[in-house]
């Protein structure tokens, strides 16, 4: 295991631990909103870790008069999630204070693998362009990678019980790539937390 992995652990069970505890049984799903600090620059990622509550999804769908749509969608879809992720923001946050050890171990890391690179000069060039796209799909990869670990350790650690009593969906989304959701909910979960979502999930397909 990296530094930086052992990071993400520590400071993800950290974040569970910062859950509310008069919400802990309401919640029934953890976001991990999965960004950046500028939205198409891979090189220096965050994770949010946020919630959702059974409250709340009574209260939008009151809201909506109890028309207009699929209760699932308010459910499942990370739209009518409320983001407040003051739980955790682990790696390259907005803010410097946010996680200043891991985004420093982050960029070790990707320096250490050869996945880091300068601004490259030439935009107009297709070999530049996709050398960079190359290199950006392998950042991508590997803080997917991190984050989907975080989520099966906080699983298998039994963190996630021992926080909410029981164990509940992680959902990963990164709001730029809406097709990898499904496989970020399969990689981060145990098949039997997530029979509900994908249900839901695979019948938007259909």
């Amino acid at each position: 295991m990296t530094a930086f992995q052992e990071h993400m652990r520590r400071a993800g069970e950290r974040a569970l631990e910062a859950l509310p505890v008069p919400l802990r049984d309401e919640i029934y799903v953890i976001s991990f909103r999965i960004w950046r600090q500028d939205s198409l620059d891979w090189r220096h990622p965050y994770l949010a870790i946020g919630y959702n509550t059974e409250s709340e999804v009574r209260r939008v769908l009151a809201a909506r008069g109890g028309t207009g749509g699929d209760p699932g969608e308010v459910r499942w879809s990370y739209a009518y999630w409320p983001l407040d992720e003051t739980a955790g923001i682990l790696g390259h946050g907005p803010e410097p204070t946010d996680d200043p050890v891991g985004a420093a171990l982050h960029l070790a890391e990707i320096k250490e693998l050869g996945l880091w690179y300068e601004d490259f000069d030439d935009p107009d060039n297709d070999e530049v362009d996709e050398e960079q796209e190359a290199r950006d799909d392998l950042l991508i990869a590997h803080f997917d990678d991190a984050c989907v670990g975080l989520a099966r350790h906080l699983h298998t650690s039994g963190k996630l019980t021992e926080v909410l009593g029981r164990p509940v969906p992680v959902l990963p989304f990164d709001m730029y790539r809406a097709e990898d959701l499904d496989r970020l909910a399969e990689a981060a979960n145990p098949p039997e937390v997530i029979v509900d979502y994908l249900a839901w999930a695979r019948a938007q397909e259909s």
